[in-house]
């Protein structure tokens, strides 16, 4: 029935393993997992630095292809993309996103990603939003 369908496994940051990651690409599965902003990253002949040091405020964006996701040995390299919406009207959310994926571009990761936005107001209602449904 999914055959005609383009699968990418979501992940919020209690999912950001790199060993997750790892593991998916090995499998060939696409994938867009939000990290943490203090995870290291190193660029081709660049030093590890933090995501919270590439300097992503509200209504900028970034994708870096190729980059190595942890100073743990055994482990390939990933795309990274980082995200936070602008403000408006003086809303915005208080932080942005970091993404660790395989899916090849910005605009598919982030699209992809705002996806998990439904489905956790869709678990909320599930839960506490008058259905009462429970494990």
């Amino acid at each position: 029935m999914l055959q005609d369908y383009q699968i990418i496994i979501l992940g919020d940051r209690e999912f950001g393993w790199v060993k997750l990651a790892q593991w998916l690409c090995d499998s060939h599965v696409k994938f867009v997992l939000r990290v943490k902003q203090e995870r290291y990253i190193q660029s081709e002949k660049s030093e590890y630095q933090r995501l919270s040091e590439l300097g992503l405020i509200p209504g900028t964006a970034f994708y870096r292809s190729g980059v190595k996701v942890t100073k743990q040995k055994d482990f390939g390299f990933f795309d990274v993309a980082g995200y936070w919406k602008r403000k408006y009207r003086n809303n915005g959310t208080s932080e942005g996103w970091y993404l660790l994926t395989n899916v090849g571009s910005l605009k598919l990761a982030t699209a992809s990603f705002k996806c998990r936005s439904g489905i956790e107001a869709m678990f909320k209602d599930c839960k506490t939003g008058g259905y009462n449904e429970r494990k």
